[in-house]
């Protein structure tokens, strides 16, 4: 979750985040260093200490050659195949592929010898964070929204584990026909009493869950469990999950598990009404008792000294700009990309006869039709591409606008926000040309709700604390420090090799 939500709702976490702000390392300037905080970029920052550039992963989806999006986690081999899909349902298949580099759960697997195993899982209630932090080596597994049930593929396991069918099993999640949403505080409670908590107006779901309370699980839907899986039930069967999966697999005393649990609740939840609803500020004050019962358990499991603990995020949020706007922040915008890409394109029409010179958006760049530009005089090109740059900068809520070329070649300096949109740049997968958007302005292909698609304050600042009894304990750090450098500082703390391309050196006091 986003770091605005500390200050803001800390008085009312008594739980477990409580317990970690209090007891860890608290560093309360961590930051991901690029322009755009998508999901799968921001846990493979959390797991290979990397940026884009380099490991290659620069949004949840991009454009292959035909421009058509290719998710990151999509892979059609049969060598990857989606286990346990329902009848008819269409075959899928996922892995890590595409991430070009190794990450901190590599080592940890590569690190074992004869005398002591190490397992890495990564569960989440979406398959690209788990497989974005499970890298190569480890296994991925996450809720799959159509069937109701946990599930991985064949790039981590031949057949699903006994232990996850298991779990499956007990928890009767198939066949949940619909989940209640009680609220942590009553209704009155001050908990509850910030601007916009019940403003409902420029939500994507113009209905409060909460006062619905009964939450159906719609089977005839393509994915029956979509409301499910953005609810308190979900995290909750999630940590339920790993707790059965340590119980499983800590055979013997010498063996190490590193365990990535991605609380994906909380982001889907917040596309959808925000970071001020009523919803949003609930479900953090579940994740806080949730997250307590579960560190407690996992401490009486193991030894309160034997276990670290470490909560972040991938990236932070971005307020609803309409509701902003009311605010006062004059400048918060939501531009549609649909028809600001189809304006561009007619404006090049009429002024230099070539249609349909940009094919596709994906926030928050544009993609030329190459093969049109590649086939026009050089000194056309130039031109065509300088009007668009001109006319995106005259619109309202556009900042700054660069060729990938431009962005490669430029010499920002490394904390300057644009300087992140040259972090975000990988050969092949990047688009032509990219916006960086004013402060609250969004560009878009939704018309309500939020996302995360900047490097301003409230996109890139997230939390981060460690923990572990007696060794990583009570001390605040407000240096600035870079989510990259986190998973350098665990291979120290773990005695393994770092991710190899990483550049970071580790957080600052660990070993002080």
């Amino acid at each position: 979750y986003a770091y605005h939500y500390i200050p803001k709702l800390q008085k009312y976490l008594r739980y477990g985040i409580h317990d970690l702000l209090g007891k860890g390392i608290v560093y309360t300037n961590a930051y991901h260093a690029h322009g755009i905080p998508e999901t799968t970029p921001g846990h493979h920052a959390i797991s290979t200490a990397t940026l884009p550039k380099d490991h290659g992963a620069i949004l949840n989806q991009w454009f292959d050659r035909h421009y058509k999006k290719v998710a990151y986690d999509h892979d059609p081999s049969p060598d990857a195949a989606v286990l346990n899909q329902a009848p008819g349902q269409v075959p899928q298949g996922k892995s890590g592929k595409k991430t070009r580099v190794d990450g901190l759960s590599d080592q940890f697997i590569l690190s074992s010898n004869s005398k002591q195993t190490n397992k890495v899982f990564a569960l989440s209630l979406k398959s690209y964070p788990a497989i974005s932090t499970a890298n190569r080596l480890g296994k991925a597994i996450w809720f799959d929204d159509v069937t109701g049930n946990f599930t991985s593929s064949k790039a981590y396991f031949s057949e699903l584990p006994a232990w996850v069918s298991e779990y499956n099993k007990r928890s009767k999640l198939s066949k949940l026909t619909h989940t209640t949403w009680n609220l942590v505080y009553p209704t009155t409670h001050a908990a509850y009493n910030f601007p916009n908590t019940r403003n409902y107006d420029y939500c994507a779901l113009s209905f409060s869950m909460i006062t619905r309370r009964h939450i159906p699980i719609d089977h005839s839907a393509v994915s029956p469990y979509d409301l499910f899986i953005k609810t308190p039930q979900a995290s909750e069967e999630l940590l339920g999950l790993t707790k059965y999966c340590i119980d499983q697999n800590l055979n013997k005393a010498s063996d190490r598990l590193l365990i990535w649990i991605s609380l994906s609740n909380l982001d889907l939840l917040t596309h959808f009404y925000g970071p001020d609803s009523l919803e949003t500020t609930d479900l953090i004050y579940h994740l806080d008792k949730q997250i307590y019962d579960f560190i407690g358990s996992i401490q009486r499991r193991v030894g309160e000294k034997n276990c670290l603990f470490v909560l972040t995020a991938d990236h932070g949020i971005c307020p609803i700009p309409e509701i902003a706007a009311k605010q006062g922040l004059g400048l918060a915008k939501r531009i549609m990309a649909k028809p600001l890409t189809e304006k561009l394109n007619s404006l090049i029409e009429k002024k230099h006869g070539v249609a349909g010179v940009l094919k596709a958006f994906e926030p928050t760049f544009f993609m030329f039709n190459r093969e049109l530009m590649a086939s026009l005089p050089e000194q056309t090109k130039t031109t065509i591409i300088n009007d668009l740059k001109q006319q995106l900068i005259q619109t309202e809520g556009i900042k700054a606008v660069w060729t990938a070329e431009e962005l490669m070649h430029n010499s920002f300096q490394p904390e300057q926000l644009e300087y992140f949109y040259k972090t975000q740049l990988f050969k092949t997968r990047s688009g032509d040309l990219f916006c960086m958007p004013e402060p609250y302005c969004q560009i878009t292909h939704y018309p309500t709700g939020t996302s995360h698609l900047s490097p301003y304050e409230y996109d890139t600042h997230v939390p981060l604390v460690l923990y572990q009894k007696s060794y990583l304990q009570k001390r605040v750090i407000d240096q600035k420090v870079w989510i990259p450098q986190l998973p350098v500082t665990l291979a120290q703390i773990l005695h393994i090799k770092r991710p190899a391309a990483s550049i970071y050196q580790p957080l600052p006091g660990v070993n002080d």
